[in-house]
């Protein structure tokens, strides 16, 4: 069997009709009837059942007929993007980012698209890394930023930055003799009344592992909170301290409202890496998509809004 031959059955099952069929098509009828016997000597049993009121396909004309839509749009899909290639890049592309991440890269990427590429209709997923890795491992989403890149079965990642993690509390709540800005120990940090995500996030199973393996004094965690907005909140209301990235509280830092300090003794830094899911198809559209996150990056970190050391 081809692809004419498929595309033949395909108009068959759609019409029930041979003679409707033909008439869409512009063959004569006898010929469906033969592409029809020829199909159904190919797969050695009947596909389509005819009677008084048309063709009805059996159950197995059913899943050939699931078949032959999904190959012909396997094949508009590589009409399209052989053709597109060194047009302009056009065409949705669903990019995931963890909520620290979103906050300093989401607004910066798609505005820079929508000027320089603004035929690509560009799609933030903004969740916890989990679902992130699920999404883009199965297909759901195009690409997206994590910060493991193992496990990801045949998905492939490319190294980003690596960013450290700071120590805020509110402007008028700082709770150490040296000024903010200054490093302090882990130790100390974790004294004081936290403000983190619960347990099963990403972050808190970071600062839980680097505690314990560099620290004798337990955590110190009062409020459970997985929500950035909401972890950002209390903190610049006076209702803890927090120990997050910079670019996760850039808005807040810059009003004044949240004072930091990078921690040391162990300094806390994490890697992020740009995964690319092996589900979704490779267009100009998502490679063009994946060069521009990695400008904007760059830019953030060279103008020193996103502190990070870039790959």
């Amino acid at each position: 069997m081809d692809s004419r031959q498929l595309r033949y059955f395909r108009q068959i099952v759609e019409h029930g009709s041979m003679s409707a069929a033909a008439r869409n098509l512009g063959v004569a009828q006898p010929s469906l009837s033969q592409l029809v016997r020829s199909l159904e000597s190919t797969v050695g049993t009947e596909l389509l059942l005819r009677s008084s009121g048309g063709v009805f396909p059996t159950e197995a004309g059913e899943r050939l007929n699931d078949y032959a839509a999904r190959i012909e749009r396997l094949l508009e899909d590589a009409r399209s993007e052989v053709m597109g290639i060194g047009a302009v890049p056009a065409g949705r592309v669903t990019f995931g980012m963890p909520p620290s991440i979103c906050m300093a890269l989401s607004i910066p990427m798609s505005e820079t698209l929508r000027v320089e590429l603004p035929d690509i209709q560009f799609c933030v997923t903004e969740a916890m890394t989990g679902h992130l890795r699920e999404w883009v491992m199965s297909g759901e989403i195009d690409m997206a930023i994590l910060y493991d890149n193992t496990g990801l079965g045949d998905c492939t990642s490319s190294f980003l930055l690596t960013e450290d993690l700071w120590f805020y509390s509110a402007a008028d709540d700082w709770p150490f003799d040296t000024p903010p800005g200054a490093p302090i120990d882990l130790k100390d940090a974790i004294s004081k009344d936290l403000v983190l995500p619960s347990k099963r996030h990403g972050l808190r199973i970071f600062i839980n592992r680097a505690a314990r393996s560099e620290c004798s004094e337990p955590i110190t965690v009062t409020l459970e909170m997985d929500s950035l907005p909401q972890i950002k909140s209390l903190v610049a209301r006076g209702s803890g301290y927090t120990i997050i990235s910079p670019a996760a509280v850039l808005d807040l830092v810059e009003d004044g409202k949240l004072l930091g300090s990078p921690i040391r003794n162990p300094r806390l830094s994490r890697k992020l890496y740009l995964v690319r899911s092996s589900v979704s198809r490779i267009t100009a559209a998502s490679r063009a998509t994946e060069e521009s996150c990695r400008e904007v990056i760059g830019d953030l970190v060279t103008r020193g809004i996103w502190q990070a050391n870039l790959a």
